[in-house]
């Protein structure tokens, strides 16, 4: 059993003091070298380019710079993956500013927040999939593009705060080898392989592939996972290019239920565990795609796009009871708990074409896009529970393990199905110093919510919705953009219950207007963005106060704040990444919440800085890499009874390069968490919350053969 002594360290003021010094004081040298070279246009070479991407095209169907573009854009780039040596795409995002973690269901795989709003779907290669089931894996990322505000003018159903899209590794035009392990805290157990060829002049293939093998820092915790994702891709000529991917990924698990919503639960250590040892899951599930580009002219190119998911989770778990506690003994409170199983299934289709074209009318210069798209998501799923009223309690401060249930009671048995068929347009004007950017997609929702548990007959309920952004972009001069937006998303609501007349929840409407300047200076080494942003959410589907298993379309809420992104290459061997939110997420209008109230995870400030410094001399080969991620004080649950405190979280790595004769080599030691503070990383409203990890160090190893990545 693993100790329950807690400790609340936090970092020394005079390391993040250090820190923040360390990235905000440039070398002399360098400041020397780029005296009266503002204007002057460098172009960069992977390792000099640092943490920022000048474009993401699959993200904003365009590739229109993101300087240029009037929505706000961030990209996890693979430098920064690699510097930071991290292997999972929760952390990945940890330095996106406006992001807040959120663990899945029992703590299978990552959720994200953006600008206080969760993302119940995420983008793979600009194709959408559901988020609950799948566990997207960081082996096969190139990048990580995050696009903030309304995306359905682009993709459809999504929430107002933002989407993420996964752009995975492709064929190179050489030979290409990388292995690598990993071993590290709580006996982690890495391995990788990432191997490209070309097999003919005008055919290529690449195959990535991981397995990772650990237990927990909480009890009984366990995780063991195998991902592998072949890339086939098929230049014919010069204008067309054939991509044919796939993914199949397993993992299995410890169902970890986290600490229940209520106060007391702050008062638990980070290793306790509520369950018992026999609880588990296993995610399986492969995904397909074929993509074709095909360019007819300078001026004219077209995109045909197929994507297939099909995920399942299976799972056996302890459900904390309604309410979570027993108190009727204050000194002995016990913890309610119900065996549990559940089975789900996520599919889902993406079919796109997609017609771009460039072409100018007098001084006005186009860029423009049509598309038509057909899509769906089926979600089947079931949940046995033990009878009505059987429970087994456990002590909260002593828990004894070993009582058991038998789930037998089949309580939901049901499917949540969408089918869409959209249409859409994109046009980007560009008038001298100005670029007008208006889009608008219509889509054709059929939705059914079945029930199979009570034989309930199921009429398809068909709604549609349109999707309209506009954008003006002003480029005064090369090194500044500033820019303004609005713009509208939907989503439908088919999985949240149904309206006192039986019918389905209209669909939620976002709105966002964002606002700011992107810049790029010390020729393209310093590229700092400030963006201002007010989103309101409605048409919120919440519980009906008469009756329970139904709910009201009563719920609004808002998200507005700042985020302030830096970037910069300090010098050829110095690179930067800070960011800076203020956000203001608050309930407008609920059944139970009071106006007013704080939106789940979301932080009012958050801030994060990462640095990594190349050492020369005889220390050439080397690295030191230092982050920062503070997390302000933010609501741990919907009616704002628990508060999540702030934290700091400090986190180290040290790199070596070298050529051990037989090949490049890499050895790289990680420390996240290095000075073992306490947090929490999320809280919810149906998802319990979770305490955040102790201090983790790994140590890896990877070999290199052929050309760079």
């Amino acid at each position: 059993m693993k100790s329950y002594a807690r400790t609340h360290r936090r970092p020394p003021p005079l390391a993040i003091a250090g820190l923040c010094a360390m990235a905000l004081a440039p070398e002399a040298a360098f400041a020397q070298e780029t005296e009266d070279r503002d204007d002057e246009i460098i172009v960069l070479g992977t390792r000099e380019q640092g943490y920022r991407a000048t474009v993401a095209p699959q993200t904003n169907k365009s590739d229109t710079p993101i300087k240029e573009t009037p929505f706000s854009v961030q990209v996890v780039t693979r430098e920064l993956i690699k510097d930071r040596g991290i292997t999972t795409v929760g952390e990945a995002l940890r330095y996106v500013p406006g992001f807040s973690p959120q663990v899945g269901f029992g703590a299978s795989n990552d959720r994200f927040y953006i600008r206080g709003f969760i993302t119940p779907y995420n983008l793979k290669n600009g194709m959408r999939r559901s988020a609950y089931a799948p566990d997207e894996q960081l082996q096969n990322v190139e990048q990580v593009e995050v696009l903030k505000g309304s995306a359905s003018a682009l993709y459809g159903r999504f929430e107002p705060g933002g989407v993420v899209n996964f752009v995975t590794k492709k064929p190179l035009d050489r030979s290409f080898l990388e292995v690598g392990a990993l071993y590290g805290s709580f006996d982690q157990r890495r391995f990788t392989l990432d191997v490209s060829t070309p097999i003919t002049d005008t055919l290529g293939i690449r195959f990535n592939a991981s397995h990772d093998d650990r237990d927990g820092f909480r009890d009984f915790t366990w995780t063991r996972d195998t991902f592998v994702a072949p890339v086939l891709q098929w230049k014919p000529s010069a204008d067309t290019t054939v991509t044919l991917e796939g993914e199949y990924a397993w993992k299995q698990g410890y169902f970890d239920r986290g600490f229940a919503n209520d106060p007391i639960f702050l008062q638990a250590p980070r290793e306790r565990q509520f369950g018992e040892r026999d609880a588990r899951y296993e995610n399986e599930g492969g995904v397909a795609s074929l993509f074709v580009d095909h360019r007819f002219s300078q001026a004219i190119s077209a995109r045909v796009a197929v994507g297939y998911s099909d995920f399942t989770k299976d799972a056996f778990y302890y459900a904390f009871g309604f309410p979570p506690i027993n108190a009727s003994d204050p000194s002995r409170p016990q913890v309610n708990r119900r065996p549990s199983l559940a089975y789900d299934r996520q599919k889902d289709l993406t079919a796109q074409a997609e017609l771009y074209a460039r072409f100018t009318t007098g001084a006005i210069e186009h860029k423009a896009l049509v598309g038509v798209e057909y899509g769906y998501d089926h979600w089947r799923f079931n949940v046995t529970n033990t009878p009505f009223g059987v429970n087994i309690p456990v002590d909260f401060y002593a828990p004894v393990y070993g009582q058991r249930a038998t789930p037998s009671v089949l309580t939901a048995d049901g499917a949540w199905n969408s089918d869409t068929v959209a249409i859409y347009a994109q046009n980007e004007a560009t008038l001298g110093q100005v670029r007008l950017l208006a889009g608008l997609r219509y889509d054709w929702n059929e939705l059914e919510n079945r029930d199979y548990l009570f034989g309930a007959p199921v009429e398809a309920t068909r709604r549609g919705a349109a999707s309209p952004r506009v954008g003006v972009t002003w480029t005064p001069d090369p090194a500044i953009s500033l820019y303004a937006s609005w713009a509208r998303s939907f989503r439908a609501q088919v999985d949240v219950g149904r309206l006192r007349g039986g019918a389905l929840p209209k669909p939620l409407i976002g709105e966002s207007w964002e606002a700011g300047v992107k810049t790029s200076l010390l020729g393209g080494r310093l590229t700092p963005t400030v963006a201002l942003f007010d989103i309101e959410r409605r048409n919120v589907a919440v519980s009906d106060p008469i009756d329970f298993d139904l709910v009201i379309q009563i719920g609004k809420s808002r998200s507005r704040g700042v985020e302030i992104e830096v970037p910069a290459v300090l010098s050829p061997r110095w690179r930067v990444i800070a960011n800076y939110t203020y956000l203001d997420a608050t309930v407008l209008e609920d059944s139970f919440a009071t106006p007013g109230t704080r939106l789940v995870n979301a932080p009012e400030h958050s801030a994060s800085l990462w640095t990594s410094y190349d050492l020369a001399g005889p220390l050439k080969g080397a690295s030191i890499g230092v982050g920062a991620q503070h997390i302000g004080r933010r609501a741990g649950n919907t009616d704002n009874t628990i508060f999540l405190p702030a934290y700091t979280r400090i986190d180290v790595n040290l790199t070596y390069e070298f050529d051990a004769g037989f090949g490049p080599m890499r050895a790289q030691l990680n420390a996240l968490n290095l000075f073992d503070t306490f947090y929490y990383d999320s809280g919810g409203a149906f998802i319990p919350m979770y305490p955040g990890a102790p201090r983790a160090v790994t140590v890896s190893l990877n070999w290199r053969m052929g050309g760079a990545r």
